[in-house]
């Protein structure tokens, strides 16, 4: 009898970039044990127990002298990566290992050379969602770009659900606070060598956003937009107005923000460009939310959603899009208007599928469990309360009206064991 022919699996290196990372590195290492065949860390200056905890896990680890650029650094990973595919993972992350089969399976397939998975990032209000390309073929991808680094993969990309989880915003605010200006800094040099960089700009407003600075936010905007053309990068252009109307949407200037998506949306129209702004169309559902006008915020959630089917559909065509994982963020919303408008079944329905889509996120099963006690359904508002404990996302409001709750049902006991 011959010899079976086994079947040529594909396998995959995990490559990291590090510099002090004791804190989340164990973990982020714990969740790839069995799911790459190769773990590459580069580290770039560790002073702390980095480099050991590395090798305990079996890492190959390389040294790699920091230059302040995050894509040179990412490239000399990925030149030492020996496997036929990459997954590239930051220290502060960790792999769901439910998706463990889903990412074998991602990397079986011919047809593309980049898988899209999905980022959960954690923030105050629970888990945010982001799509990114983190898996690629070996040869087929590089980094591009001294911060907030593109990769730039030669072929087709396949979206996943691929799950990683991100803790990286979940610190202290003094380290978070160097984490930001540190970033700035390298953006502002990219600007000082180029200051015609659109995405410089871009990711410098961004900046200003994640640490709340939205009246600086709206500064460096108008600053960018004295320098970037539409005609230069017109995507570009367009994100920036969008960041610009989400930093005046967060001070509460809803008109402003109106009138700037509403001429980003009439600029791509004149441009004939299909389809419409995925981010712009989401900021004006917001927009309406904020200003109580709960029917036009249901048309432009709505048009949100189906936007999202087709850049999904067509995610080899699109460019980067910020609310692409938003889903659950608009469900949520369609459930509060529905809610306002007291069509509580609507509600009802929308809430959960906003649970469905992110499971993370507090702020829906606060929403629906006021949605069953307006309908009179205590025990839905208990049940939907009670899951966020298991979920592990429950904070103080949320065993306060736990106790409330329990209290309205004359249980007594209950309420005080909750307190």
């Amino acid at each position: 009898m011959g010899k079976m022919k086994r079947v040529n699996k594909s396998t995959i290196s995990a490559c990291l970039i590090v510099k002090n990372e004791e804190k989340f590195l164990p973990n982020c290492l714990k969740s790839l044990k069995t799911a790459v065949d190769e773990i590459v860390v580069v580290d770039t200056g560790s002073t702390d127990n980095t480099v050991n905890i590395a090798k305990e896990f079996g890492a190959k680890v390389h040294f790699y002298s920091w230059n302040n650029n995050y894509s040179d650094a990412r490239n000399y990973a990925i030149s030492h990566a020996t496997k036929d595919w990459i997954l590239m993972i930051d220290a502060d992350e960790e792999l769901v290992q439910d998706d463990i089969p889903a990412l074998r399976q991602s990397i079986s397939n011919d047809g593309y050379s980049g898988v899209i998975i999905a980022i959960y990032s954690k923030v105050k209000s629970g888990m945010h969602k982001f799509y990114y390309t983190r898996v690629f073929r070996r040869g087929k991808a590089h980094y591009e770009g001294i911060i907030h680094e593109q990769v730039v993969i030669d072929g087709e990309k396949f979206p996943t659900e691929i799950r990683l989880y991100h803790y990286g915003y979940d610190l202290d605010e003094n380290t978070m606070r160097r984490k930001w200006q540190r970033t700035t800094q390298l953006l502002k040099k990219q600007i000082e060598l180029n200051e015609n960089d659109s995405f410089a700009w871009l990711n410098l407003i961004r900046n200003c956003c994640t640490q709340q600075l939205f009246r600086e936010g709206i500064d460096v905007g108008k600053e960018a937009l004295k320098r970037i053309a539409p005609e230069a990068n017109l995507h570009h252009f367009i994100m920036i107005l969008y960041e610009i109307a989400d930093c005046y949407l967060n001070i509460g200037n809803t008109a402003e923000a109106k009138k700037i998506c509403h001429s980003a949306l009439s600029k791509l129209s004149e441009t004939n460009l299909t389809p419409e702004n995925i981010d712009v169309v989401y900021t004006l559902a917001c927009v309406y939310l904020k200003e109580g006008d709960c029917n036009k915020a249901i048309e432009y959630f709505k048009r949100f959603l189906t936007l999202r089917q087709w850049y999904l559909k067509n995610i080899n065509d699109c460019l980067m899009t910020d609310t692409l994982g938003y889903d659950y963020s608009a469900y949520n919303g369609l459930g509060f208007c529905y809610g306002s408008l007291g069509q509580w079944e609507k509600a009802v329905d929308f809430f959960q599928k906003a649970i469905i889509a992110n499971p993370k996120y507090s702020t829906t099963y606060k929403n629906l469990a006021s949605c069953y006690s307006a309908m009179g359904n205590n025990t839905g508002a208990i049940e939907t309360l009670l899951q966020t404990i298991s979920e592990n996302i429950a904070d103080q409001e949320i065993f306060i009206r736990l106790g409330e709750l329990f209290i309205k049902q004359q249980d007594y006991k209950k309420a005080n064991n909750k307190k």
